[in-house]
């Protein structure tokens, strides 16, 4: 079971069970620790500027501009709010249409893209309508 799929009390047992292995094998935690950071770092760089390079929209402008650009519009006429994230699910190809939502209802329409088979690239708002209007939470809608 993924981590973000449990409930509160499974997460609480499954970090008690964490550090209750990290404090019994500390010294072997620590080791793997290094290593892996060492390694992770190493390879870093390369592997995220690639990445960054071919996640681009139809137009051919990298993702992540379209991201920091809607950040920054969004920023200029509305407070930043703990506990929302940015979702778009108008698309990449204008960094104007985008949704301000709780994470728990972004990590909700992930699970059922993921379960749907439908890219979280594409224009999917159609299929989510029903789940953004039924929550009961503070929801943003630029479009």
């Amino acid at each position: 079971m993924n981590y973000r799929d449990m409930t509160t009390e499974q997460k609480k047992e499954h970090i008690a069970r964490v550090r209750k292995w990290q404090s019994e094998n500390s010294e072997k935690f620590n080791e793997y620790q290094r290593k892996y950071k060492k390694n992770r770092y190493a390879e870093h760089p390369d592997r995220f500027r690639k990445r960054m390079s071919e996640d681009l929209n139809k137009n051919g402008i990298p993702k992540h501009f379209i991201r920091q650009r809607s950040q920054h519009i969004l920023f200029k006429t509305h407070d930043k709010l703990t506990g929302y994230e940015i979702h778009h699910c108008f698309g990449y190809e204008d960094q104007n249409k985008f949704i301000y939502i709780p994470r728990a209802l972004h990590l909700k329409i992930h699970k059922l893209l993921r379960n749907s088979n439908i890219r979280s690239d594409s224009n999917h708002w159609n299929d989510i309508r029903d789940l953004v209007n039924s929550c009961e939470e503070y929801t943003y809608i630029r479009n």
